[in-house]
This record gives structure tokens, C-alpha cells and sequence, in this order.
């Protein structure tokens, strides 16, 4: 009888993120159909991962609990997302490597799963993500750019394939409680709804005001009531209240959603407007079409794989985003058919990250 796997989860889990939260299910959700695993999480909310996953949880900054789990496992997967990156700040990129490192010196298998490599701006960050990345025994990148990132820092040794976001696997919640969840801010079952999705751009001149202007435009033009998603809590609560305030005809997610009911959510949506690269990802899971606003290369990188529209934040400020989203909702149907034909693809490229991490823990 094949012993039982041992599996430790390291990302960004517990922090009320839905991008993130959706990377987790997915992962734990696979794993356990394609073998006999126990999984332990590194988690900011210990507490709320277990109950909500059903694993074994432990306070992601305690050294003691991480080299307890570290010790327990047979296979570190550190994913997916894009944690391997110096722009939001150096310690976090340092965290993820010394939890790598770690898990190396205790001789343990080490996956780098579905992430997206980047960007690594600092001299020393290239150094020091090379250096480690080099010994993983097993890497999966979500796009071509990523990998040809590895390569420039001197990842030559461990295998790297280009596979797809690990949210890719999931599947809605049933119709019926998404009903319910939508019913209860107002959106009825025959209304047409449009899914938007922002991020506070603190300072920025001008961002929410663009914003503001766009949706009145686009709820001027076209017969749908507007949901804003906030993905991220309480993030993004502020600035979708506040366009949600501006704008008629619209309603805002009114508390935590499970990646599976945002995906139902959004499959009863005609059409996406996301700033968050999660909510596009996960439209794309729904069969909706959208328009991504490009703050961050893995945006752009994202539409084009899906073979969706988006625009700059240049073209944002500059008035663009009501007549390309009015667009493309009248073609809303054409891409919704393109979309359907992509997918089945893009799902078995997710599941891919799950054969390759079975197949990392076979070798000797």
C-alpha cells in the first residue's frame, strides 16, 4: 500500500485575498483527487485556512511552526500567484526564498508551482531567486515571460514548464446559491449584470474620477446592472463603494465569497471589467468574456493568452474604457463562443502543475 504524501502549501494564504484564496482551493482540492495526501498550509489566519479547507494550518511567521511543518512533509509547493517579485517590497520576496531555502536544507522536494516569476527589478533579487531557484527540483510557470525570466537569472538546472493559473480548476457553485447570494443585493435572475473589479490606486490623479465617469457612460449605453467584486478585503471595499455611490444601477459584493460562488457569480455575468488579474482569471473560468485595465505586465500577459480585450491605465485616464467596454459587450457573444473553445485547453494546462508535482514526488 503507497504510503500517504505529505504535502506543505506555501503562498500568500489567510489574508482575505480572493485571487489567492482561489489558488489555495484549487491546489488543495486537486491534490487530494489525484492522490492520498495529508496538506498542511502556511497561513497569516491559521484558524480560518483550516476550517475553510480542511487541512492542517500553521502561523505562516513562526519559525517554530514552519520548521515543524517543514520537518512533517515530503514536498514543499510554493504557489502560485506572483510571490517571487521585488516591487511590492524585498522582504517579501525574501520570505518566500528562505522558506524555499529551508525546506531545501532539510533535503525535502521543493515545487515551484503555477506562479508568475516577477518582476525582479533589484540586482540582488536576481541573485538570490536565481541562486535558490536553481536547486527547486521541479518549476511551472503561468506564462512564457516567466520562464524566459528564470533562464536570464541562471535557472538552467530544474526542468521549467509553461503551464496555466491553478484557479483554472475550478468550477462554480450551484446556480441556485449563487441566486441567492446575487438576489440579496438586488440583481434578479433575468437582469443583465457587468462584473467589475478594481483596486485602490491611492493618489493617482485621477483614477477614481476615471472610473467614475467610465461606468456612467457605460450605464448610459447599455441595459445591465453593474456588480462591483472586492477581491481583496477591505481593500478593495473603499473605492468600490465609492463608484458603486456615483454610479446608478449598480450593487457591490457585500461580504467574503468563496472563489467557487465568485466564479458563479460571474458566469451569470454577461461581461468582466477587472483591474484585479484574479477576477479575469476567474471570469475566464466562468466562460465570461472581459476587458482587463493593464497596471502590471501579468495582466496584459493574461488577456492575450485568453484572447481577451484590455487597455492600458494610460488609456483609462484618457477616457477609453467606456467605448472599449460598450464595445465589446456588443460582441460579447462572439467572444463568449471564442472563449468556450479556449478553455478546455487552458483547464488541462492548470492541471498540469498537479501531474508535475506527482511526478517530482516520484523521483528519487
Amino acid at each position: 500500500m503507497e504510503q500517504k504524501k505529505r504535502m506543505l502549501l506555501s503562498g500568500y494564504y489567510g489574508f482575505s485575498n480572493a485571487g489567492d484564496e482561489a489558488i489555495l482551493s484549487a491546489l488543495v482540492s486537486s491534490l487530494r483527487a489525484e492522490m492520498d495526501a495529508d496538506i498542511t498550509v502556511l497561513s497569516a489566519s491559521p484558524e480560518d485556512t483550516s476550517e475553510l479547507y480542511e487541512v492542517d494550518a500553521v502561523q505562516r511567521m513562526s519559525l517554530k511552526h514552519v520548521l515543524g511543518a517543514l520537518d512533517n512533509c515530503d514536498m514543499l509547493i510554493s504557489g502560485g500567484g506572483s510571490l517571487l517579485q521585488d516591487v511590492t517590497s524585498m522582504k517579501s520576496l525574501i520570505y518566500y526564498l528562505s522558506i524555499i531555502k529551508m525546506a531545501m536544507m532539510k533535503k525535502k522536494k521543493v515545487m515551484i508551482l503555477g506562479q508568475g516569476i516577477g518582476p525582479l527589478k533589484k540586482g540582488i533579487s536576481r541573485y538570490l531567486a536565481g541562486r535558490t531557484l536553481n536547486k527547486a527540483d521541479m518549476i511551472t510557470v503561468r506564462d512564457a515571460q516567466s520562464k524566459e525570466l528564470l533562464r536570464e537569472i541562471g535557472v538552467k538546472k530544474p526542468e521549467i514548464t509553461i503551464t496555466a493559473d491553478p484557479t483554472l480548476m475550478l468550477y462554480p457553485a450551484h446556480r441556485d446559491a449563487v441566486d441567492k447570494l446575487l438576489l440579496e443585493i438586488g440583481i434578479e435572475p433575468d437582469d443583465e449584470v457587468l462584473a467589475v473589479s478594481l483596486r485602490d490606486w491611492g493618489d493617482a490623479a485621477g483614477f477614481t474620477e476615471s472610473l467614475v465617469c467610465a461606468f456612467n457612460e457605460i450605464s448610459a449605453k447599455i441595459p445591465a446592472k453593474i456588480l462591483f467584486l472586492t477581491m481583496h478585503l477591505p481593500d478593495d471595499v473603499k473605492i468600490s463603494k465609492e463608484c458603486a455611490k456615483a454610479v446608478q444601477n449598480s450593487a457591490v459584493q457585500p461580504q467574503r465569497w468563496s472563489a467557487e460562488e465568485l466564479i458563479g457569480a460571474l458566469a451569470r455575468c454577461r461581461m468582466t471589467v477587472g483591474i484585479r488579474l484574479h477576477a479575469l482569471i476567474l471570469a475566464a473560468s466562468a466562460g465570461t468574456p472581459s476587458v482587463g485595465i493593464a497596471y502590471d505586465p501579468k495582466v496584459e500577459q493574461f488577456c492575450k493568452s485568453a484572447g481577451q480585450v484590455y487597455i492600458s491605465l494610460h488609456d483609462l485616464l484618457n477616457g477609453k474604457l467606456a467605448d472599449t467596454v460598450v464595445q465589446q459587450w456588443l460582441n460579447s457573444n462572439q467572444s463568449r463562443e471564442e472563449l468556450s473553445k479556449m478553455l478546455p485547453d487552458m483547464r488541462e494546462l492548470a492541471r498540469l502543475n498537479i501531474y508535475k508535482a506527482i511526478e517530482a514526488l516520484k523521483r528519487s
